[in-house]
């Protein structure tokens, strides 16, 4: 049997074993197999190595994904394991570092090897290139969204009677990079972190201390709904606060999100808006309010949701189609249309539309390895 042959029949026998969901722990034990194999044969076992914590137990040396959210900036590496639907666990200096001074020797499966000195194995191909598109992607935002001269949008009295929710799991390199824009919009953020395992909940920890946010951590992974029931019930039992803007742990924010929105607020003409113009939802028609130029739409995903406190009330308790949802695999949490569509005092249902102002939050994951439920979608444009 010819290499090429050969090569295309185990590929054709991968994405069989993708599709079944008895597939994936055999393929994830056949890829560790072959990644210890390499470093095995490279002479890098008990070298300092950084990797992702299915490895750790087999490389007595190895610095684990978590450690990076600490100063690590001057602890040597030897080479990185980057475990492809895992980047977001690795600290961006961290990342950053891999990819500038390091090159990928060997990928294969949902493990990449990177290794220092190594521009005579390094490999150039369809693959890798996709891979080190996807960190020049994940490390391009970070500065430029955290600029010295960040203040919040109002004044402190403008923000007494609105909260911010964020929601998150497993992705302390998404918070790490979404929170401080978040935090920077001036109101009170509450982030819920929805049962990550005790080391991303560590990282998760620190980011929330380092941005000024409160953190709440719940004790196991019960899905995104259930998140964010804990965290709108919590900030609803404030009666100051009328109005909630909802956020997941993956985008990028304008600095003046909060400042439009107040502008627009109607909690009865207009309960409910969103900065996040998903080219999946089309609009109805677009118009001026307020001097804002805004799009209407009949639907509208959770990336973001800013409504009044009233209008949570209406739609709550979010259902969940299944314990820990979303997951690969097992399908969407269906939140977003439960909130605006299906509720009995959804937006849908009261014959409204949700006010979309365009340009204000994207997300910054969008290859279907960083999403929670494997949900592969179009990147977003740029903040306006």
């Amino acid at each position: 049997m010819s290499s090429g042959l050969g090569s295309r029949l185990l590929s054709r026998a991968r994405r069989y074993l993708t599709r079944q969901r008895w597939g994936a722990p055999l393929l994830g034990e056949w890829d560790r197999w072959r990644l210890l194999r390499v470093i095995e044969r490279r002479g890098l076992v008990g070298r300092p190595l950084l990797v992702p914590a299915d490895v750790a137990a087999a490389l007595p040396a190895a610095v684990a994904y978590t450690h990076t959210f600490q100063a690590l900036e001057t602890t040597p590496l030897d080479g990185a394991v980057l475990q492809t639907d895992a980047l977001q666990t690795i600290g961006s200096p961290t990342l950053r570092r891999v990819r500038q001074q390091m090159a990928c020797t060997y990928l294969g499966g949902r493990y990449a090897l990177f290794e220092p000195h190594a521009a005579g194995r390094a490999r150039d191909d369809d693959a890798v290139a996709t891979l080190l598109a996807r960190l020049d992607g994940i490390l391009a935002g970070e500065p430029a969204h955290r600029p010295a001269d960040f203040r919040p949008a109002r004044g402190a009295t403008a923000t007494l009677r609105r909260a911010i929710l964020v929601t998150t799991y497993a992705r302390p390199g998404a918070l790490q990079r979404s929170l401080p824009q978040i935090a920077a919009l001036g109101a009170p953020v509450l982030v819920v972190d929805d049962g990550s395992p005790p080391a991303a909940a560590e990282a998760n920890r620190a980011i929330c201390a380092a941005a000024g946010a409160t953190y709440l951590a719940l004790p196991l992974n019960a899905g995104l709904p259930t998140a964010a029931n804990v965290g709108l019930s919590l900030l609803m039992a404030d009666p100051a606060v009328r109005w909630i803007s909802y956020f997941q742990d993956d985008v990028d924010v304008r600095p003046d999100t909060l400042e439009l929105l107040i502008r627009l607020e109607d909690a009865d003409a207009r309960p409910i808006l969103t900065g996040h113009d998903a080219f999946e939802h089309p609009s109805v028609d677009e118009v001026e309010i307020a001097g804002i130029a805004v799009k209407r739409k009949r639907s509208s995903p959770a990336l973001h949701l800013h409504a009044h406190a009233e209008y949570w009330a209406g739609v709550m308790p979010l259902p969940r189609p299944y314990l820990g949802a979303p997951k690969p695999g097992a399908g969407a949490s269906m939140e977003d249309w439960w909130i605006v569509n299906q509720a009995p005092r959804s937006a849908e249902r009261r014959g409204l539309l949700v006010v979309c102002i365009p340009g204000l939050v994207r997300t910054f994951l969008w290859h279907h390895d960083d999403s929670t439920w494997a949900n592969p979608r179009l990147p977003d444009p740029p903040l306006r």
